[in-house]
């Protein structure tokens, strides 16, 4: 109980105050919600790194992406990437925390998947109609892999979020850009991440210091890029 207090209070002082202006869950219905991952020459992007820069890799998974927001610990809103309200829909799976040990408001992003979908490098399959699909599918399971407005780095945010009961995706880090070549070679041949559905490797920086430094456009995150 102590260690949880502990990872409580870390990730409290590390939440920044977030105005309701400039929360993404008060955009209104049909504006996109979530910035994309930067997509084209990884080669580039990598060799524009300083040496030794850590790099966290995660599984691509194929699904929904949803953000879930808590205010005083309670689940308070939940919405798809076109920012409708699908509160309602998603407070039925059991993998998703309806109260968090915390009373200032977090924001989490994730992805919502269906674990008997079968990886494919091609196939983008989306989640349509959440609604719908929870009542056909009880397979849907919802995995987080980011918290909002929060001043830790990529690997800490991931073990708070464990810590509040959340299903966090597999990681591996490496320092070396030598190493991502053999990661997707891995991954091509189903040695990694493979218990989930997925059709890429998402590569993240883990300084939020970095992060905060390479910035975003109004499209995409300049520190996490995907390749497959």
């Amino acid at each position: 109980m102590k260690k949880k207090n502990e990872v409580s209070n870390h990730l409290i002082k590390n939440l920044e105050r977030v105005s309701p202006e400039s929360s993404i869950f008060n955009y209104k219905s049909g504006r996109k919600a979530f910035l994309s991952l930067s997509q084209g020459n990884i080669r580039e992007w990598l060799e524009s790194l300083l040496p030794n820069t850590r790099i966290i890799l995660e599984p691509k998974i194929i699904g929904s992406s949803i953000g879930i927001q808590y205010i005083d610990g309670k689940l308070n809103k939940a919405i798809n990437e076109n920012s409708d309200d699908i509160t309602d829909s998603i407070s039925s799976l059991k993998n998703i925390p309806k109260r968090l040990p915390l009373k200032n408001r977090i924001e989490i992003r994730g992805v919502l998947y269906d674990d008997q979908t079968k990886s494919n490098q091609n196939n983008k399959i989306k989640i349509i109609g959440i609604q719908k699909s929870i009542q056909q599918n009880k397979r849907l399971r919802f995995c987080a892999f980011q918290i909002f407005h929060c001043k830790i780095n990529q690997f800490q945010a991931l073990q708070e979020l464990k810590n509040l009961n959340f299903e966090i995706p597999q990681t591996q880090f490496t320092n070396f850009i030598s190493d991502i070549e053999i990661y997707l070679q891995c991954w091509k041949e189903g040695k990694l991440f493979k218990r989930y559905p997925t059709n890429g490797i998402v590569l993240k920086i883990n300084s939020r210091k970095l992060q905060k430094y390479l910035g975003e456009n109004n499209l995409s995150m300049h520190w996490a890029y995907a390749i497959n």
